[in-house]
């Protein structure tokens, strides 16, 4: 199984509630198109422009970001859908979402460097692991947790 996946709106009930989600759909514009999807893809995008930003990734197909990556995406998305309905985020939700930005962030910059694109998911020997910018007294760790 590849490490980079698409998102979908089952991905959301990891940081919005199925209410929050059907609220963002009735309060969005009538136009036809699905206010979630249109999120989502969005998203995505945000995602994979701070990856390749970071120079040292293999990007994965279009539409795909590092699994590693699909909760803080998932908690940038629910920032935006809160911050439409104008909802005040509570003091997790908050947290959650400034852990995703410092996290994209670290990752533009290249210090975090999320896992490359490999059809199998193995882990890639020609590119270095996501390194945690806390972790500088103990052993390099990938997103998905330590590396050995």
């Amino acid at each position: 199984m590849a490490n980079w996946r698409t998102i979908s709106e089952t991905d959301l009930a990891s940081s919005l509630s199925q209410e929050e989600v059907d609220k963002y759909r009735r309060s969005s514009p009538h136009d036809g198109a699905d206010p979630v999807a249109r999120l989502l893809a969005s998203t995505v995008e945000t995602v994979r422009g701070y990856v390749a930003c970071n120079g040292a990734v293999r990007m994965g197909p279009a539409g795909t970001i590092p699994c590693g990556l699909v909760i803080p995406a998932m908690d940038y998305a629910m920032g935006k859908v809160l911050v439409r309905q104008n909802i005040e985020l509570n003091e997790d939700r908050r947290e959650a979402l400034r852990k995703a930005q410092e996290l994209f962030e670290a990752i533009a910059a290249g210090k975090i460097t999320p896992e490359s694109y490999t059809e199998d998911g193995e882990l890639d020997e020609d590119a270095r692991p996501a390194t945690s910018p806390i972790a500088d007294d103990g052993p390099p760790r990938t997103l998905g947790g330590p590396i050995w």
